[in-house]
């Protein structure tokens, strides 16, 4: 690839920035800007300027009636309308409350209680199950093999549990 030199196409007039200064403050002394600013201070006003403003500020005059954007008997109906709203919505939402507690998955149960975040012991435990969902369990149908038995026995119980019990 070539290499392109820079080479502007623009060019400065002879003598422009020689005359340039000149140019420059004979445009500012034209005589087309205004003379005055067109505002006037009165002869007096920065004497007492300190005494009027705190006058101003410490007048003793009665506070202005306020007027609130939203009057507070407003709340009261939207917190009304809001707990009505609550409500029904509760109603018509969750008619089966059996079904929260079915949703709830098995694993956050089990590490809710992991982490002892459930104290509860084995009798405490067992006060809550009643005798129609013993009798319901088909532990017939439920398979262990002797090895996962005995592993579990083996890493849960301790031997001075197993002799006293005998």
């Amino acid at each position: 690839m070539k290499k392109q030199k820079n080479t502007p196409n623009f060019k400065v007039p002879e003598g422009y920035f020689e005359t340039f200064e000149e140019r420059l403050f004979s445009k500012i002394s034209e005589e087309n800007f205004p003379k005055s600013t067109g505002f006037n201070v009165p002869d007096t006003y920065f004497e007492n300027l300190d005494e009027r403003v705190l006058a101003a500020v410490t007048s003793s005059e009665k506070p202005k009636k306020v007027i609130q954007l939203f009057p507070k008997k407003y709340f009261g109906y939207a917190a009304a309308v809001a707990a009505c709203l609550l409500i029904g919505f509760t109603i018509f939402t969750n008619n089966d409350s059996e079904s929260s507690l079915d949703a709830l998955q098995l694993a956050a149960i089990d590490t809710y209680i992991e982490e002892g975040n459930l104290n509860f012991d084995l009798y405490d435990l067992t006060s809550y199950i009643e005798d129609k969902d013993i009798i319901s369990i088909d532990f017939e149908a439920q398979q262990f093999s002797d090895d996962d038995l005995e592993d579990y026995l083996l890493n849960n119980l301790d031997a001075a549990t197993i002799i006293n019990e005998q």
